[in-house]
């Protein structure tokens, strides 16, 4: 009699597992409902196997989600302690650094990094930090739309722009910025315009990583050690 219970229970499992694979490979399952269906002793190797690729619609219906914008801001605390702030951050900080020497806007690869890493719309940065965080990439990119936006105003303030052809794109770029600092209107909209191209550079980088490991979902030694440590104390990622 019990052993006709286990057996049904054991089917039961089983197709339950089959469905929310399936609804997993089509997009409308979460990786979360995936390990509900897997009994706890599954759970344990299921970071140690690799998932099964995906087709490119459900990729890319999969990599469209809801946007939890509390949840974020609760996160940037740790966010800005991670290589997704502070690699953008050394960028920037290093185009600043080289754009402020004595002629270096004179020449063209001194204006080739102020232009593609400080001048808006600061797409770059804006996607390097979407790219490299799992969530809250639409905010990072607003940061750091003001941040290289504040590094023009710091070259623009230090170099002699004189020195430059009028017709100079980046010249033109920076005495501008420059200028709005006596007109706080002016440059409200200048950082009201940085940070809304940011978040958008932000949020598309973060769709597109997403998007990219839904065509590719192999983890990582470490993400599968970590999953693997928290499902076996009876957790598991959240």
């Amino acid at each position: 009699m019990s052993s006709g219970h286990a057996s049904k229970r054991a089917e039961a499992r089983r197709r339950s597992r089959i469905a929310a694979r399936e609804q997993a490979d089509t997009g409308e399952a979460s990786p979360e409902a995936l390990q509900v269906a897997a009994p706890p002793t599954q759970q344990v190797g299921t970071a140690a196997v690799s998932p099964t690729r995906i087709g490119f619609s459900a990729a890319f219906r999969g990599s469209f989600g809801k946007v939890s914008f509390k949840d974020d801001l609760r996160t940037l605390p740790h966010i800005v302690r991670t290589r997704a702030f502070f690699v953008p951050l050394a960028a920037t900080a290093a185009t600043v650094v080289v754009g402020i020497q004595p002629g270096a806007l004179s020449t063209s690869l001194g204006q080739l990094a102020v232009q593609t890493i400080l001048l808006p719309p600061a797409f770059v940065v804006a996607f390097i930090a979407g790219m490299l965080t799992r969530r809250g990439s639409w905010m990072l990119g607003g940061i750091f739309g003001i941040i290289t936006y504040a590094g023009s105003l710091v070259v623009g303030s230090v170099v002699d722009l004189s020195a430059l052809d009028a017709a100079n794109p980046v010249g033109s770029f920076l005495q501008r910025n420059v200028a709005n600092l006596n007109d706080l209107g002016a440059l409200a909209g200048d950082l009201y315009g940085v940070m809304i191209a940011g978040i958008f550079a932000g949020a598309f980088a973060g769709w597109y990583g997403r998007f990219l490991r839904a065509m590719s979902p192999q983890p990582s030694t470490r993400e599968g050690r970590r999953d693997g440590a928290a499902q076996r104390k009876g957790g598991g990622r959240r």
